[in-house]
């Protein structure tokens, strides 16, 4: 199975990608099951491409 995935920072598309999940791996799954596993499969995906840094600011 090949996903399609987009990824937009304030409406601009910044990454795009193809996810791939092996056939044989959804062998029997649920469709549950299986968006469950598409869900996982990009979670992991925007882990590894977002990186947010932040630091307070003190005031004067």
């Amino acid at each position: 199975m090949r996903i399609s995935i987009q990824l937009a920072v304030a409406g601009d598309m910044v990454k795009q990608d193809v996810l791939e999940i092996a056939e044989h791996k959804l062998g029997e799954m649920t469709e549950e099951e299986i968006e469950s596993a598409i869900e996982i499969k990009i979670r992991t995906w925007v882990d590894r491409m977002i990186q947010v840094e932040w630091e307070v600011i003190e005031e004067e």
